[in-house]
Formats: structure tokens, sequence, C-alpha cells
């Protein structure tokens, strides 16, 4: 596939901070209906990912009273830039066995990459039309 990662990503996508309560990040997950979220720095530079994963195993280890986004997340985040190639995005999801991939411009979150974004960016520019009926 012929194209970059801001062709592909979700643009705007929620982030928290890194003292963002735990309870807080359960509700955006819910609200939104996505699996995780990037951490941001004060200047929306991405310093890490809690993802529906992280969450539920924290909440199953009790540690939930006072947690915040900093005590869950995993770091170092993986991110990779609006220029990279289809082909680098597609690599880094597999290699890396993620779900989400957070797209940085001059490291600041501009938009985020799942899978489904990947088929919708495959169905609506590479495949062919479906022909018309009738």
């Amino acid at each position: 596939m012929k194209g970059h990662a801001r062709h592909i990503m979700t643009h705007h996508a929620e982030a928290v901070s890194l003292g963002t309560p735990l309870e807080e990040i359960a509700r955006l997950l819910v609200d939104a209906r996505v699996g995780g979220v990037p951490v941001v720095d004060e200047h929306e530079r991405v310093v890490g990912f809690v993802s529906e994963t992280d969450l539920m195993a924290t909440l199953l280890q009790g540690q939930t009273p006072g947690a915040a986004a900093r005590d869950v997340m995993s770091h170092p985040p993986i991110v990779v830039d609006e220029f990279a190639t289809t082909d680098e995005v597609m690599t880094i999801l597999r290699t890396g066995q993620i779900h989400h991939l957070p797209v940085v411009r001059s490291g600041r979150l501009v938009g985020i990459i799942t899978p489904l974004d990947v088929l919708r960016y495959f169905v609506e520019k590479v495949m062919p039309p479906e022909p018309e009926v009738g």
C-alpha cells in the first residue's frame, strides 16, 4: 500500500496526562469506545500508553486508589512519525504486537492508528470499488 501514517490515522486522538487518575481513564475508554490512550506531557509529547489490558491488570490487583497514568503506563512508548510509510506502520503494528500506534509530528501527538484504521484505508483507497447494482 502506498501512503503515509497521516493518511491512515484517526486525527484528534484522545490522550491523558501523567497524573490522570485511573478511574478517569477507565471512563474515557468506555465512553470513547477505545482500547487505550497515549499519555502526554505538558508539551503534548507522548511519554507512555495506557491500554485496557493495563487497566484490567491494575484493577485485578486492587491498586486503583490514588493510582494515575504514570503508575501503569507502558513506556517508552512506541510511536510513528506522520510521514512513516504505510508499510512501516503495518510492520510496527505486527512486530510490536500492538493495536494502538500514536502518530507524532515533531514529537507531539497528532493522531493514532489502529488495525481498523489500516483496514479502512485499504478498503477505501486500495481495493477496487464495488460494482454498482442496477
